[in-house]
Order: structure tokens, then sequence, then C-alpha cells
């Protein structure tokens, strides 16, 4: 994977992510966990070129469920 695609790649899970995390800002205390989760991931997607094996060789953090 060259790195426009994988830029591209985390620009769409991050949009997925922002959408998901958008009811959670008025979240219950039980729901804070799950926004926490959104949160840490979208922090993860933003840090993919960090990575030393960028853009051959990408560790995707995992979306939360």
């Amino acid at each position: 994977m060259d790195a426009t695609t994988a830029v591209a790649q985390r620009d769409a899970l991050l949009a997925d992510a922002t959408l998901r995390m958008g009811p959670l800002l008025d979240a219950t205390p039980a729901e804070v966990v799950s926004l926490k989760a959104w949160r840490q991931y979208r922090v993860a997607l933003n840090r993919i070129e960090q990575q030393a094996g960028f853009p051959a060789s990408i560790d995707w953090p995992k979306a939360p469920v």
C-alpha cells in the first residue's frame, strides 16, 4: 500500500469514527466508556504515519464495538 492510499483509508476510517462519536457527545455515564474508546481509536488512526513500517506495513487499530 502506498502512502496516498493509506492516508485515504485512514481518512475514511476517521470520518466513520467521527460519525459514530457524534451521538455519544451527549453521553450518559454508561456511554462515556464507549466515547473514550472511540476517541482513543481516532488518536491511533491519526498516528499511523508514525509507525516504523508506514506505508508498507501498517498495524491498523481495531475499531470499538
